[in-house]
Formats: structure tokens, sequence, C-alpha cells
């Protein structure tokens, strides 16, 4: 979580200029499974989307099940940006109390949010994997596959998201860290 604590430190300083990503060598390393899985599915959706515009703009006739599928990919889409949200740690957080309390207060408030994402995130997988089976008879209306499918990509992303919030959790509560710097950490790669 980036705050004015953070600023401070020279080695957490970006430079805002149009420049600074020419400087960063790029790597396959810095690149995790939800990644991937998001950019796939972002080429999908934008080639189901330009199938619909060519069909119902050039040929005059639409594709029916163009709309439904987009719908249910940007659902998709959403919930693995999710995923890579919770990641890089970039989430939406206010942030304006925090700014003027004491910084051992401030790691306490971030151990408890980081909890409280966990058993939040933990309890929607579980409401999630509840209603996969009984979402199975349900096909969508213009494709004949069950939308418990969409449930399972949605159960599959909430279960990343749980592994990455138990991962920064476990760098919240780490004794080295927390003697070392009263800071959380901004990431957990």
């Amino acid at each position: 979580m980036n705050d004015y604590k953070t600023l401070n430190d020279p080695e957490s300083q970006q430079v805002s200029d149009f420049h600074h990503e020419d400087d960063e060598v790029f790597s396959y390393a810095n690149y995790r499974i939800e990644d991937w899985i998001a950019l796939i599915l972002f080429w999908a959706l934008a080639l189901t989307v330009f199938s619909q515009f060519v069909s119902r703009y050039v040929f005059s006739a639409p594709l029916g099940w163009t709309e439904e599928v987009a719908r249910y990919q940007l659902v998709c889409l959403g919930f693995i940006g999710g995923c890579m949200g919770i990641r890089n740690n970039s989430h939406i957080f206010v942030s304006l109390f925090h700014q003027w309390m004491p910084e051992r207060l401030s790691v306490v408030i971030y151990k408890v949010i980081g909890c409280f994402n966990v058993v939040f995130i933990a309890m929607l997988a579980y409401s999630a994997w509840q209603i996969i089976p009984l979402l199975h008879i349900h096909k969508m209306a213009s494709i004949s596959l069950p939308i418990s499918v969409l449930y399972g990509v949605v159960f599959a992303s909430l279960l990343i998201m749980l592994l990455r919030s138990s991962q920064f959790l476990i760098q919240l509560f780490n004794p080295s860290h927390t003697t070392n710097n009263t800071q959380a950490p901004t990431s957990c790669d």
C-alpha cells in the first residue's frame, strides 16, 4: 500500500515521467499465472467483440452468441484482474486517517485489514463453491454451456485471490519484517 510513509523511502520512489518504463528490462519472471490468463481472456474478449462488430455492421447479420459470451468473458476478466490487484496490493483503500496515525498503529491496522481480506475472500470462495453445483442445470441462453462454468472461473479466481492475500498476510506477520521495518509491504510476489 503506497502512502506518504513509503514516499520518503528512496527505494520505493518512482519517477513519474514517460520514459520510466523504458528503463525497466523486460523479464517473463515478472509475470504470474493470473497475468497470462488475463492476457488470454482480454484477447478472447477483443476477438468476440470484433466479431460482433463485423457481423452486425459489415454483414448486417449479427451473431447471437457474441453479446452473452462477451459479457461472461468480461466478468471473468474482472475477477482475474482482481487477482492481479491483490497480488500487487493495488486495490482501493482509504488512506486519509492512516496518514495521521502513528506508524505502529497503522501497521496494526494493516494487519487487521489483511486478516479481514483473507476471511472475506474465503467466504466468497466458499459461497461460489456452493453455488457451482446448483447452477449446473442452467444453460447459457445462446450456447449450450452451463452457467456453472462461469462460476468455476469465479471460484478459481477467488482461490488465487485467497492465495495472494494469504501471502500478503504472511509477509505482514513476518517477524523479520516487523523488526527491520515498520511499513507494510507493497506487494506479494
